[in-house]
């Protein structure tokens, strides 16, 4: 408990760095120096949101920090259509479109904290219809609410964070659920976190809802591009990323830790967090030396992190309603997003995103998969998707976008999940210092419950530099 309350401590500190960064960078004359004194360097590898925060902390404690970011832009997983280069301008709405994270989970999270500081406007989705497919029919919950499947399928959510059972996956913990529930269930829990349900853990999942605290609102920006935000947020720490520095190893046998990148350049410093996805660390394709401790191996061969690829569809009409927040239950569209409710009166987007067995399907399928997800959708909407799908004048192609993110040579994924033999204990293996100095950081290493979100980046961040600060003050955990 004095743990938690340490690392509260430190995001409410950082809080006025929120509206003016630049107090944080500079120092009076009679300043009496940096709040941790330390000669070395703290390396960060990775410039997503885990990173940047790690870096913001560290820097307004006086501590020499540099981040080496594999790609060629900033943001991590956090990506948005506007600030990529060669998009045709038709196919951009006039509301953010989001690549990656565009949902802020909870109000009162880290995220959503920073995002009311900044005074960003945000829609809340619980003001909008959900809807919910059963079969290859569509109806809102009330419509459903006779419906044994459906309150089979909402029942099981609900009591989630309480299921105390077997160490199995969700599928297995849902046994006795027809083939219409389990799709919807499927789409719901297994896709919503990650994966789907046959490979998500029970266990862990609920250890993981269980330790939230901050309330569930789902949110959306009404006008600003995350991409932007992030780039706003942390500019003070932006001069420190050095882009296209792919780390290929890391020796920490010694001090400093000797960095190699991908050109054989290497990179001295004294401490390093390493805040990769999961999918990098169990590659193989970042090797440590020594091998990293078996605690960690061990932690890391029970979270996955599988494909995911998100897909941009606009339409000439909206055929599933104005108000309608989330479309639930289709298998090949697991996870649709109204993209455009209450931002726009061009409300005809639909901001798809698929996650695992599914995902890896249409991902080797490239852009052929929109006509799968097309097809799916006439079935449930009597044509209307082929229908009204917008086309260019020219060429009569369909006007879509596609993110795969499975194909991203540093990222590889979507965001880490449990399988069956997890538990939050896993999450706190990950988080622990080695030898003093390499740090794992990142949505995986979150041990307070909001793994696969940037809430769980940000946490992560907070618990990684308390970790890094007391190393260099030879304080006790």
């Amino acid at each position: 408990m004095k743990r938690r309350k340490a690392i509260k401590k430190i995001g409410l500190g950082l809080s006025a760095g929120l509206v003016m960064p630049q107090f944080l960078a500079s120092c009076a004359k009679d300043d009496p120096g940096p709040e941790v004194p330390y000669d070395g360097t703290v390396a960060i590898i990775g410039a997503g949101a885990a990173g940047l925060y790690a870096a913001d902390i560290l820097t307004s404690k006086g501590v020499t920090v540099m981040i080496l970011e594999a790609s060629s832009q900033i943001g991590g997983r956090i990506r948005s259509l506007r600030n990529q280069t060669n998009i045709p301008a038709e196919s951009i709405a006039d509301f953010p479109v989001e690549l990656g994270a565009e949902i802020v989970y909870g109000s009162d999270s880290r995220l959503g904290k920073i995002f009311s500081v900044l005074n960003l406007q945000t829609i809340d989705l619980s003001e909008g219809t959900e809807n919910f497919i059963l079969g290859t029919a569509v109806d809102t919950a009330g419509d459903w609410s006779s419906d044994p499947d459906f309150l089979a399928v909402q029942n099981f959510i609900t009591s989630l964070s309480s299921y105390s059972g077997a160490a199995v996956t969700v599928k297995q913990a849902a046994a006795g659920m027809s083939e219409r529930a389990l799709a919807l269930l499927n789409s719901q829990v297994g896709n919503f976190y990650g994966t789907s349900i046959d490979k998500l853990g029970a266990v862990g999942l609920a250890q993981a809802l269980k330790a939230q605290e901050h309330d569930d609102k789902r949110l959306i920006v009404k006008s600003n591009p995350w991409q932007d935000i992030v780039l706003s947020r942390f500019d003070s720490v932006l001069p420190l990323v050095q882009l296209n520095t792919a780390i290929k190893s890391i020796n920490y046998s010694a001090d400093p830790v000797v960095m190699t990148d991908t050109n054989g350049n290497e990179i001295q410093a004294n401490k390093v967090i390493v805040t990769v996805p999961v999918s990098i660390l169990k590659s193989g394709s970042l090797a440590f030396s020594p091998g990293l401790p078996g605690t960690v191996t061990s932690a890391l061969s029970r979270i996955g992190m599988d494909a995911c690829v998100r897909v941009v569809l606009d339409f000439k009409k909206n055929f599933w309603g104005e108000t309608t927040s989330f479309i639930w239950g289709a298998r090949n569209s697991p996870l649709n997003l109204n993209a455009g409710i209450a931002r726009s009166e061009f409300n005809r987007t639909l901001s798809i995103t698929i996650y695992g067995t599914k995902a890896a399907e249409l991902s080797a399928k490239g852009p052929d998969m929109v006509l799968d997800i097309l097809a799916e959708l006439d079935s449930i909407y009597d044509g209307q998707g082929t229908l009204y799908i917008r086309r260019d004048i020219n060429t009569n192609q369909i006007i879509s976008f596609i993110q795969d993110w499975t194909r991203e040579d540093y990222i590889k994924g979507g965001f880490s999940y449990p399988f069956a033999a997890a538990s939050q204990e896993d999450r706190i293996a990950l988080s622990k210092p080695v030898n003093d100095q390499l740090f794992l950081a990142g949505e995986a290493t979150d041990i307070y419950g909001d793994v696969g979100s940037v809430n769980g980046a940000l946490l992560s961040a907070e618990r990684v530099t308390e970790d890094v600060v007391k190393s260099i003050l030879g304080t006790e955990g």
